[in-house]
């Protein structure tokens, strides 16, 4: 999952919780109690998103050029507790540079959720990646396929009113099939990501809660999963970075996020700066 989809993500789950956590300290209670809605089979979301700089996994994958993105997420409520969604991602490059002419990118994620009753979560999941129009690697005319499965993790825990999470997750790399060809990371590689985040509802600019600050940060280890300057594959802390979003639920159906992030890595990794920051946007829609 991309950076701005996994922002809007966090979002959403802040700004239900903290709408929730308000709507029940309204409550009348000599009211009837009426019945709780049934809750959807389905549910969809759909983004537009623009980062003025593309890191991914600690790496600027376009050497300082923006990319926009879109991102449809249907999402099957199995029971109340597990999920199964298909966060699919295609980015383009918002202009040319002698890394990127054209290049687009297509992510097709299955992921499967389960959310225990004490705050933990836990789940697997397997992605593809298609990229193209980027020279350079095992990649004929700048074209590359990556196979990805991963399992997750996390723990949440609401601290003054507020929910914190801490998640760890583990991406390992698959073969490609004509003897990896066109394959784009290292068979057999695999990248570790703890990470922390909060959701904290700004009363102070909107009293309903449906503005959220949702900051978050990871500390990243690569096992053999990225390269550096000189071509040779690293092993060891990857890269620290942090996010600092802000959404408005301005609808049931609208939301708009903005936000600020900055990586460091200490690897040397290829064409990538010691430090890097960045800023993007996304409107997103809920069904």
């Amino acid at each position: 999952m991309k950076l701005m989809t996994r922002i809007a993500t966090v979002a959403l789950v802040a700004v239900a919780a903290t709408t929730s956590v308000k709507a029940g300290t309204e409550k009348d209670v000599k009211a009837p109690v009426a019945p709780a809605p049934a809750s959807p089979l389905f549910t969809f979301t759909a983004s537009e998103n623009y980062d003025s700089r593309y890191m991914f996994r600690g790496v600027d994958v376009l050497a300082g050029t923006g990319i926009l993105s879109t991102s449809f997420t249907p999402t099957w409520h199995i029971t109340s507790k597990d999920i199964i969604n298909v966060p699919v991602w295609y980015g383009t490059a918002v202009k040319k540079n002698a890394n990127a002419s054209s290049y687009r990118e297509l992510d097709i994620p299955v992921n499967y959720l389960h959310t225990f009753d004490n705050g933990i979560a836990l789940g697997a999941g397997y992605e593809f990646y298609g990229y193209f129009n980027l020279p350079g690697g095992n990649r004929p005319g700048g074209t590359g396929v990556q196979n990805e499965v991963n399992v997750t993790g996390s723990y949440t825990k609401t601290i003054c009113g507020i929910p914190v999470t801490g998640g760890v997750t583990y991406y390992y790399e698959l073969g490609t099939a004509n003897q990896y060809k066109y394959g784009s990371i290292n068979p057999g590689s695999s990248y570790l990501s703890p990470s922390l985040s909060a959701a904290i509802p700004l009363n102070f600019i909107k009293k309903d809660g449906s503005v959220t600050f949702n900051p978050n940060t990871q500390y990243n280890f690569s096992f053999r999963y990225n390269a550096n300057q000189q071509g040779n594959y690293v092993t060891g802390a990857n890269n620290w970075q942090f996010q600092l979003p802000v959404t408005w639920q301005i609808t049931k159906l609208v939301n708009v996020t903005g936000y600020w992030a900055y990586s460091y890595q200490g690897l040397g990794l290829y064409n990538t700066a010691k430090g890097c920051g960045w800023a993007g946007a996304s409107v997103g829609l809920t069904f």
